[in-house]
């Protein structure tokens, strides 16, 4: 069994660089088994060593931990994850004073190059300068783990065509209600949700989106989300979030309408078909 742990930033290279004249390291095939809040489980391939790698920790800390595998165990294993695979190979780079890790990830329809600093204490981490070349931080964005990748693909950009929201739920007497608000022109109800935001991620959109328009406070449930292509076309990042108080005052109160209803009667106010199934998907994974 082999441990480790990082303290690392990542970043999107926006630049070719060049790296070290050592040879291309062999593709590591990953497979992901499980994404559950902040802990990930692999399926591993390398040359002619397989095993399994878990994986816990976000943001700037991160501690991985590998399980040698025979092959007819990791062929099992493999079978399981079709849809959910990346294959990534790794180099050293060297510029401007700074020596890093360059990432060249393979999904099934994309290629992604990521800038991998790594640090022996917390404090440089925190107090590290991206040079120019570098672009787009990624290190705190759960939607560029390889979990999220290697499931979805490469994250839509901030461009307008993807939107984060929040269903605000709660339970009474053991039946699940739900949180809608009126869309802005008054005509439609619809859940709470808005464009993405460049230094925030979707769930943090979906929390304040949900306090703004409904008065909704509450926490994001782990490991539970949906993505679908609404009636205009763009894509919603839809995350369950568990109320915990309903303000009787909040910022868009006076453009907007909000109802709370038993689950089967605030599917029948929705128009767009792609986000009622949305809803009746996640339901059924909701809890009291």
């Amino acid at each position: 069994m082999k441990e480790s742990s990082a303290i690392e930033r990542k970043y999107i290279l926006s630049e070719t660089v060049p790296v070290l004249a050592e040879p291309k390291s062999k593709p590591l095939q990953m497979g992901c088994l499980s994404a559950h809040g902040n802990r990930e489980v692999f399926i591993c391939r390398v040359g002619s060593s397989f095993f399994l790698r878990t994986r816990e920790g976000r943001q700037r800390f991160r501690r991985e931990v590998d399980i040698p595998l025979g092959k007819s165990h990791f062929e099992a294993l493999w079978r399981q994850t079709e849809g959910a695979r990346l294959a990534k190979t790794t180099r050293q780079s060297h510029r401007e004073g700074l020596s890093f890790t360059v990432e060249t990830v393979h999904g099934g329809k994309f290629t992604l190059i990521i800038a991998v600093v790594r640090f022996a204490k917390p404090r440089l981490a925190k107090s590290f300068k991206p040079p120019g070349f570098f672009g787009q931080e990624i290190t705190n964005l759960s939607e560029y783990s390889e979990a999220h990748l290697a499931m979805h693909g490469i994250p839509p950009l901030h461009n307008g065509k993807s939107q984060a929201g929040a269903l605000p739920f709660l339970f009474k007497n053991g039946v699940l209600y739900i949180v809608l608000v009126t869309s802005s022109s008054g005509t439609r109800w619809i859940v709470p949700k808005g464009g993405l935001e460049k230094h925030m991620t979707r769930q943090e959109v979906a929390l304040m989106e949900a306090a703004e328009e409904a008065g909704a406070i509450g926490t994001i449930e782990p490991g539970l989300k949906a993505e679908f292509r609404m009636a205009d076309q763009r894509v919603l990042h839809l995350y369950p979030l568990r109320v915990s108080v309903l303000l009787p005052f909040w910022p868009e109160r006076l453009t907007r309408r909000r109802v709370v209803l038993p689950i089967y009667r605030a599917i029948l106010r929705i128009r767009d078909v792609g986000l009622a199934q949305a809803i009746r998907r996640m339901a059924r994974e909701l809890e009291p």
